[in-house]
């Protein structure tokens, strides 16, 4: 419905079904702690698979949907023609076409299902484990760096087998628009498919979400801004060590700091790549393994979970661990895959005419690369520098094993509150998720539109 057909307000879902992904995972959670409320309350289980659902759902519409709109719509309509009606087109003609991006999504979903350990700390209730909160529980509670190792290689394990399954076919799920493809407009056969993907996307997406930010501003006493004014406390009875501002501004500078290290290194390999692509086409050759073993080792990372990559570096980097920077350093890995995933595309998809009028011009490479190409995917440049920030601002896992005292960060004070009892620290915790999800809407929105712009501009 989003990628094959073209009704008002297409453009606007699009984006907005791309905010749950981008979301904390401990927003995520008390979004779903709210929405469970509103139903009469579900187990712990159910509840970790809902909110999984929410935060995955634009992986399988943009990975499959990006594809579909792609797909020749005159095999569907000679097989409508033929007799056998769009569901059986449907069936027939387009679903084998679309089984690489099936294949990829589903890797992926089962990637970021086995790295959800906000979702899982959160909503388990300390009564559903794995391999995540396992690794936590032993390094954490019972000092077993050892036995956090063991169960760290399992999750690499495990995470290279997902991944390896992810990147057999596909396309990004993590762009922001898909590829070029015509949309036919809405007519009466699409209604029932219409009525049921709104309604879906209506629970699904954005009743959590709402309700995160109406019960942040509405007590039992009406309208109130109270939850936002007891930021600037400790909490109930002096919980927080530090306040919100306080811990905003650690967040903030480690955003600063992983931001432009992520972007720097990332955008590095993306050239580079990008250069390797180039010169394997020119030769003509039809695979380049070293090519894939490379953008797979780059991106690894995105399937990894933070809680391995924290006890990496604690154990790694022991004169380290009591220093701000550690923190920002793992947060840089962690996006590095997000920028190479947005630039790498970009810079492929250069055209050649004007990198060689410039070199036929006496272009040096650095100058190319500054002049033609930096200029050329500044778009690009500008989704990846938001991604790095938001993937900073959001991360929990490794920030739970690395940042404490004075040094804690938004998420984790936001953990404190949800896992603490009392009214006026829940009422915090939905003053800072409501704030965390506003700050990650109108980062996707503003991304969202100026591709646009930059797009219908060129047309």
């Amino acid at each position: 419905m989003l990628y094959r057909k073209s009704f008002p307000g297409v453009n606007l879902l699009r984006s907005l079904i791309m905010v749950p992904f981008m979301l904390p995972s401990l927003v995520v959670a008390i979004a779903i702690t709210e929405f469970s409320n509103l139903v009469g309350g579900v187990t712990p289980i159910t509840a970790i698979i809902i909110a999984n659902v929410f935060a995955n759902y634009s992986v399988v519409v943009r990975t499959v949907g990006s594809q579909w709109q792609n797909l020749n719509q005159q095999s569907d309509e000679e097989a409508e023609i033929a007799g056998a009606g769009r569901f059986m087109a449907a069936i027939k003609v387009s679903l084998p076409q679309l089984k690489g991006s099936i294949r990829s999504s589903s890797a992926l979903i089962v990637l970021y299902c086995a790295s959800s350990y906000g979702i899982v700390l959160s909503l388990g209730g300390g009564k559903v484990n794995t391999l995540e909160t396992a690794i936590s529980i032993s390094v954490l509670q019972r000092l077993d760096l050892q036995h956090g190792a063991a169960l760290a290689i399992l999750q690499i394990l495990f995470t290279v087998a997902a991944f390896t399954a992810s990147r057999w076919g596909g396309t990004n799920p993590l762009s922001f628009e898909p590829n070029h493809g015509k949309a036919a407009s809405l007519d009466k056969r699409d209604w029932p498919v219409s009525v049921f993907t709104f309604i879906t996307g209506l629970v699904l997406m954005l009743v959590p979400m709402i309700l995160v930010f109406v019960r942040a501003f509405i007590s039992t006493n009406g309208l109130t801004l109270n939850n936002f004014f007891l930021l600037d406390s400790h909490g109930y009875r002096n919980l927080l060590n530090i306040t919100f501002a306080q811990a905003a501004f650690n967040s903030f500078r480690n955003l600063v700091f992983a931001t432009v290290i992520a972007v720097l290194l990332g955008g590095l390999v993306s050239y580079l790549l990008a250069e390797r692509t180039r010169r394997i086409t020119k030769l003509d050759r039809k695979t380049d393994a070293g090519g894939i073993f490379l953008d797979a080792i780059f991106l690894m990372p995105i399937g990894v979970s933070a809680v391995v990559l924290g006890l990496g570096f604690l154990v790694s980097l022991s004169w380290l661990r009591s220093s701000w920077f550690v923190l920002p350093l793992v947060q840089s890995v962690i996006a590095i895959p997000m920028v190479i995933r947005v630039l790498y595309p970009a810079l492929l998809s250069i055209e050649n005419s004007p990198r060689e009028q410039a070199l036929t011009d006496g272009a040096k490479a650095h100058q190319l690369f500054f002049h033609i190409d930096l200029k050329l995917v500044s778009p690009a440049l500008k989704t990846a520098v938001a991604f790095s920030a938001l993937v900073s601002l959001g991360e929990f896992g490794a920030a739970s094993l690395l940042s404490y005292g004075d040094l804690s960060t938004v998420p984790m004070l936001l953990f404190q509150l949800i896992s603490r009892p009392g009214a006026e620290n829940y009422g915090m915790a939905l003053a800072v998720a409501a704030l965390l999800a506003g700050i990650t809407t109108l980062i996707v929105m503003l991304v969202s539109f100026e591709t646009k712009s930059v797009k219908a501009h060129r047309q």
